[in-house]
């Protein structure tokens, strides 16, 4: 029960975070860890939509740090690590935070922070995927479980991608869509339109890839025990290429933009429960 709180309060964390990035209030508290200079920060609308951020923050630490120390106690062997490893990031994390707010959100540092984040995620889903004592935890990236940890990874750098396309201001720098600029291959891709469109790329290729083992599903037997799941990840991600359209349409509207990551996390959740679901079978 404590993973699964967790795992959806961190859920929860993220896509707030999205939300306060495009409300553009992530600086509306300028200290750290005070608000203001308060604990009770005075009322603003854009001050509590951070200091709400702050607080679902410190609800989910303690929750994970819970959650790592009762892995801690039913894993064994080297598996250990992923929730002492877990522990770090996520002191990591929160010094991250405040460091980001002080230096007020620098690109680079801001995507590191959120790349932190996701990996936490991942291997909170994994602790909530094995708990150590009705499952045992184990590791494959063998046969057909390698292809959903691959494109685990692929969805990974993809959301850190559109991170640094959102934080270094490249989200309008293709302001069309389907085209850029005019052309479907623009004619000078460098700066910030190179960032967009490598992100553009790399969601269609994800899509392709997806596309093409549905479509496997149907003559292969390994891969027909994953269709349900793959035909709702080809239905996730073509929503989330129209989402995309429809963020660069409306000039990056936080509703829509919010929207478009969730679905993103959502993506991401599956395949690596995908994932842990197969490593799982391998043992039976």
């Amino acid at each position: 029960m404590i993973g699964k709180i967790a795992l959806v309060l961190l859920f929860i964390l993220l896509v707030w975070g999205n939300l306060v990035a495009g409300l553009k209030a992530g600086l509306a508290c300028p200290d750290w860890p005070l608000c203001h200079g308060e604990v009770i920060p005075p009322f603003r609308w854009d001050i509590y939509v951070e200091f709400i951020h702050r607080v679902i923050g410190g609800i989910t630490s303690i929750f994970i740090f819970i959650l790592c120390y009762q892995r801690f106690k039913s894993y064994l062997g080297a598996i250990k690590m992923i929730p002492l490893l877990v522990v770090v990031l996520l002191v990591l994390q929160i010094v991250l935070g405040g460091i980001v707010v002080l230096m007020e959100l620098p690109v680079d540092l801001t995507t590191f922070h959120f790349a932190n984040a996701i990996v936490i995620f991942a291997l909170v889903v994994y602790m909530v995927s094995y708990d150590g004592i009705n499952n045992k935890p184990t590791f494959s990236i063998s046969g057909y479980r390698g292809i959903f940890f691959l494109l685990s990874i692929l969805i990974f750098v993809q959301a850190v991608l559109g991170a640094y396309v959102r934080h270094s201001s490249s989200g309008l720098a293709c302001p069309d869509f389907p085209t850029c600029l005019g052309y479907w291959i623009p004619p000078e891709i460098s700066g910030i339109v190179l960032n967009h469109f490598m992100h553009r790329g790399l969601a269609y290729l994800i899509a392709l890839i997806f596309v093409i083992l549905l479509i496997a599903s149907y003559s292969s037997m390994v891969l027909s025990k994953y269709r349900n799941k793959l035909l709702i990840l080809v239905g996730l991600i073509i929503l989330q290429i129209g989402l995309g359209a429809a963020v660069v349409l409306t000039q990056l509207n936080y509703a829509f933009t919010a929207l478009h990551f969730f679905i993103a996390l959502l993506i991401l959740t599956i395949a690596l429960y995908t994932w842990f679901q197969g490593m799982k079978q391998s043992r039976v």
